[in-house]
């Protein structure tokens, strides 16, 4: 009987500290995968696969080499543990597709890599000169540190991608949501139809209509950057901290942006460099 209970104190407890950060590092790579396969229709097989393949292998890999036991079933195991990683990922290609799309999306990814900002970058400005051209008034703000959520729940609930497309539809005259203003959060299309505080600041003006005064309102009140589209002239103009950059181009509304949003190199000291022609532009322009 003493020996029975030498043996088993002997396997059991002095369990190695590296298999239970390997079990933990397992778990959180299959919670991991699932999480990005959620909502997809091989969802629930994924589930069952991942079990059968991926945690059956890797126990029975850790029993045999901790009790030097199953040595036939463990050869077994690896044989077709490794036939069965080119099957899954041809099982589950579009749903893997699907997840490394989204994986590439995350912030984490973004901070680095910059292509998702730019891209939402370059859709505003696509759509913002768009509708320049033909004179229709937008408004687009776009979160940064201080939340609008509160704004978001008053408006239309959208999370849609960033396209030009979708913000020509949303501000084309005629259409329900296009007198209200589009609120974006972590580079999607959180809401349309927002209504924002208008500034009580006379420097602006009277020539300078309620889109310009809900833009500098919602700025005053935040540290949000926002696009403005005059319906009447088609100037677009730039909004941070109450102070209104207009008229601007293709290239400085995107420069702007960027320095803004994307946090680049000298982005505060570039941006509010010119403050007096700033004021002279609220005050006076069309």
């Amino acid at each position: 009987m003493g020996e029975i209970l030498q043996t088993v104190r002997h396997y059991l407890v002095p369990f190695p500290w590296e298999h239970a950060i390997e079990i933990l590092i397992i778990y959180l790579i299959i919670y991991t995968f699932l999480r990005f396969m959620e909502g997809t229709r091989g969802e629930g097989i994924l589930k069952g696969i991942a079990l059968l393949i991926l945690t059956v292998p890797i126990l029975v890999t850790i029993i045999a080499d901790r009790f030097d036991v199953l040595d036939r079933l463990l050869v077994i195991v690896k044989f077709f543990g490794a036939a069965a990683i080119p099957v899954l990922v041809i099982i589950v290609q579009p749903e893997l597709r699907r997840a490394l799309v989204r994986l590439g999306q995350t912030r984490i990814f973004g901070m680095f890599l910059g292509g998702e900002t730019e891209g939402m970058v370059d859709q505003i400005v696509k759509a913002a000169f768009r509708m320049s051209r033909r004179k229709i008034g937008a408004l687009i703000a776009i979160e940064r540190e201080v939340g609008l959520q509160n704004y978001v729940e008053r408006g239309t609930v959208l999370d849609a991608r960033v396209s030009s497309e979708i913000l020509c539809t949303i501000f084309f005259p005629g259409s329900d949501l296009h007198d209200g203003a589009v609120i974006i959060q972590k580079e999607r299309i959180a809401a349309a139809g927002c209504l924002f505080p208008l500034s009580e600041n006379p420097d602006l003006g009277s020539v300078l209509g309620t889109r310009h005064r809900a833009a500098v309102g919602i700025t005053d009140e935040s540290d949000a950057i926002v696009v403005v589209v005059s319906e009447e002239t088609g100037v677009v103009s730039f909004v941070h901290r109450g102070r209104m950059e207009r008229p601007l181009n293709v290239d400085e509304l995107r420069r702007l942006l960027l320095e803004y949003y994307a946090q680049l190199e000298g982005n505060e000291e570039t941006a509010t460099s010119t403050p007096e022609k700033q004021t002279t532009e609220v005050a006076g322009g069309k």
